[in-house]
């Protein structure tokens, strides 16, 4: 399996900057998006596997900042350690991907400043509950600040996908 087999999708920019190479069968994307869901929209581009090369910009950004943590963290491409899940939308209690460590698995949130307080905080405990540990990323230093303060245990990353 490919990175982006694992990924699903990188943002053109991110993969210049990591020096990823999108394989044969990578779709690109093009569109307008803002880099969270608050700011301005720009041009963009992501690198898309073929099944979620139809989903909406928002849904490859959310996959985008996960592999940007991945690559952050440097967990390599392996399904075995690594999964996402290609659902656009979740519910509270199922983390956008787990990352089995040897520890036991650790849930894996992006945000893109879509929650709201009460989603993140819902979203927190009901991983407490459920992993040994929980990653959240975001797009720009105001959001991780923002969740640092609401996810006291959990390690928060500034993971920007653009």
């Amino acid at each position: 399996m490919t990175a982006l087999g694992v990924d699903l999708a990188w943002s053109e920019e991110q993969a210049r900057r990591w020096g990823l190479v999108p394989p044969e069968e990578a779709v690109r994307v093009e569109g307008y998006l803002g880099l969270t869901y608050y700011r301005k929209e720009e041009p963009v581009a992501f690198w898309a596997h073929p099944s979620v090369a139809r989903y909406p910009l928002t849904a490859l950004r959310h996959l985008a900042g996960l592999a940007e943590m991945r690559l952050l963290l440097g967990v390599p491409p392996d399904p075995r350690v690594w999964r996402v899940s290609p659902k656009p939308r979740h519910p509270v209690e199922e983390p956008d991907g787990v990352w089995l460590t040897p520890e036991g698995p650790v849930a894996l949130e992006y945000d893109a400043g879509a929650y709201a307080r009460a989603r993140v905080k819902a979203k927190g405990e009901a991983f407490a509950r459920r992993f040994v540990g929980q990653v959240w990323g975001a797009p720009v230093p105001e959001r991780v600040a923002y969740l640092k303060t609401l996810l006291p245990r959990a390690r928060v990353l500034l993971a920007s996908w653009a």
